[in-house]
């Protein structure tokens, strides 16, 4: 019986050991909290620190965290050869962001945030160098990781290190946006079968191959691909994505929209942007014309024959069209 009391005890004593309360200003310096309250009310807690170039003063700054429940970490004008794998033990961050940073690795071992397994949902990157060298496989023990964001980053290669986290199952979304994305892995994305946000805009794709997706596209919803230089998309693009529902291609190089390409995810879209293309408005669109488009919105216009030019896509009429 005692010791099943002083188990009871030491189970309480762990859920209070934390304080939902900013630390002491001095014990965090030069990093500031701040507390931001949502719309029910709640408090929410953000170490805010600016210009660290040292790995030890990040790893002090954590350690005085510990005995606080803080929401997020964000890093700003760092410059940081690795974030110190063990510093993270003991704190309850669920978001970490870095901005107008230099990183050269996410950790200094073989795997990245220690003591975060349960803990960190969100990774975001914003105008950081080194960001191409990073090893994604040091997230591997993220079990709750739902989103990683990278943008305006000197990213230019998606490797397969990525899928090297396919197992965490929780990944609902990828954001690589305006970076400087040439190539992508063949199936870099394809063992993430829950995805459901994908956005690869503003980069300089020139190719897509369906293998780069999951095969079974079962739960992905939005897919960006606006402002790469993408000139084709291959027949079987969106075979096996029966949830899409938001498509974004502007931007693009692409002259027509292709009713084999197209026509698997058509009457499933919600939401179709096309504009700012070279698009011909010409026979190959009668299919698309004819379909039941009243239940999407289409931003798409002409670009040419010369008769259409600037016409909305959805006030062609299929008699309209010719080749």
């Amino acid at each position: 019986m005692v010791v099943w009391l002083f188990s009871i005890f030491l189970a309480l004593a762990s859920c209070f050991c934390t304080k939902a309360e900013c630390p002491m200003p001095q014990t965090i310096y030069p990093c500031t909290c701040e507390t931001i309250t949502d719309e029910t009310g709640d408090d929410f807690f953000i170490i805010h620190c600016h210009n660290l170039h040292s790995e030890q003063d990040l790893t002090r700054i954590l350690a005085a965290t510990k005995k606080h429940t803080i929401f997020e970490l964000q890093l700003v004008d760092c410059a940081l050869r690795y974030l110190p794998h063990s510093a993270f033990e003991d704190t309850t961050f669920e978001v970490f962001s870095i901005h107008n940073s230099s990183l050269t690795a996410l950790s200094d071992d073989t795997v990245a945030f220690k003591g975060l397994e349960k803990n960190l949902h969100l990774i975001e990157v914003v105008n950081c160098t080194f960001v191409n060298d990073w090893d994604w496989s040091q997230l591997r023990n993220l079990k709750h990781l739902m989103e990683i964001h990278v943008s305006h980053s000197e990213l230019v290669n998606l490797t397969d290190s990525i899928s090297k986290i396919q197992h965490l199952d929780d990944i609902e979304g990828f954001s690589f946006t305006q970076n400087k994305i040439e190539v992508l892995e063949d199936n870099v994305f394809a063992p993430f079968a829950f995805l459901r946000r994908l956005a690869l805009d503003h980069n300089y794709i020139k190719q897509l191959k369906r293998s780069m997706f999951p095969s079974r596209a079962k739960h992905l919803e939005i897919l960006g691909l606006s402002y790469n230089y993408l000139r084709t998309l291959p027949a079987d693009m969106f075979l096996g994505m029966p949830a899409l529902r938001s498509l974004y291609l502007t931007g693009n190089p692409l002259y027509t929209i292709d009713e084999a390409v197209f026509k698997p995810i058509w009457n499933q879209l919600h939401l179709f942007l096309f504009y700012a293309t070279p698009l011909s408005c010409d026979c190959r669109l009668i299919w698309l014309t004819k379909a039941d488009n009243s239940k999407k919105f289409i931003h798409a216009e002409c670009y040419g024959p010369a008769s259409f030019k600037g016409r909305p896509l959805h006030s062609v009429q299929p008699h309209e069209l010719w080749c």
